[in-house]
């Protein structure tokens, strides 16, 4: 489907204007510009790590004009009935212990701009929340933005046109919406159905068995129990390598690339001034 969007989005400049419409340089020597096509593929590829990487360290993200990935909090109460007759403690002392669950469901929130097509979804809320909260931010569990700088920097592009690319797709997806198309968008960790003005996700059962797990959730859920000191050791660089995204794209060896470009221009240099030779006869 992600095919079938770029077509469209290359064919309709007009409709569908940015940066992403033109090859843009990359930001590294060693790549050289891509054709369009091939430039909004690896851009949703990295978009797509990205929100992978992301749902896999129980944080949610929100893509603008689209909706947000998420989780819902869902607390399990001890069993007075049943658990005291076993362990035979007090409510207290059950407490104590932490009996308390806590599992993480993921979840997705529509943006309101796709609810006003979407006629035949039924407006529930996945997640609740008080009245007085109305911004998608205070929604879910570690609620962040799709920030476009880790994923231009994984494919070596300006972060204007990822978020361009971006933006673009999901204003065709709207659009196909609007005229009545079915579209199924694959995320990698989610499969997205729109069909018949109506909407419904599955997430991959890697992320739902994960979530599952009450000890591995509760453990991420847990918040400043690294030390301050810690924190400061670890630079942005070291929290670069350790990101799928990092090596998302194998990067060649800089000088070496530089050097085969100097003597390619160097033979075009050689034979422009043969060919501009002429021969004297004695």
């Amino acid at each position: 489907m992600v095919i079938f969007l770029k077509f469209r989005i290359i064919s309709n400049p007009n409709v569908y204007p940015g940066l992403h419409q033109e090859s843009s340089a990359r930001t590294s020597d060693a790549f050289k510009p891509l054709e369009v096509k091939s430039q909004m593929l690896i851009i949703w590829r990295s978009f797509c790590e990205y929100l992978k990487e992301k749902i896999q360290d129980c944080k949610g993200v929100n893509i603008r004009n689209f909706g947000a990935f998420t989780y819902e909090i869902s607390s399990q109460l001890p069993k007075v009935g049943v658990e005291l007759s076993k362990t035979k403690k007090d409510i207290t002392e059950m407490l104590a212990d932490k009996k308390t669950s806590h599992v993480l469901r993921p979840c997705f929130i529509i943006d309101a701009k796709f609810k006003k097509i979407l006629t035949k979804f039924k407006d529930k809320d996945e997640v609740s929340k008080p009245k007085s909260q109305s911004s998608i931010y205070q929604k879910g569990y570690q609620m962040t933005y799709c920030n476009p700088t880790p994923i231009a920097a994984s494919c070596y592009l300006h972060k204007n046109v990822v978020s361009d690319t971006i933006e673009a797709i999901f204003n065709a997806v709207f659009d196909l919406i609007t005229m009545g198309k079915n579209i199924l968008i694959k995320f990698g960790f989610c499969n997205m159905y729109f069909m018949d003005k109506n909407l419904s996700y599955k997430f991959a059962p890697e992320v739902q068995t994960t979530m599952k797990d009450v000890n591995e959730t509760r453990s991420r859920m847990k918040r400043g129990i690294t030390p301050v000191s810690q924190n400061w050791k670890i630079s942005a660089v070291n929290k670069w390598e350790r990101s799928n995204l990092s090596t998302l794209l194998d990067r060649p060896h800089t000088p070496l690339i530089k050097t085969v470009d100097n003597k390619i221009q160097m033979l075009k240099i050689m034979s422009l001034d043969l060919a501009s030779t002429k021969s004297s006869r004695k």
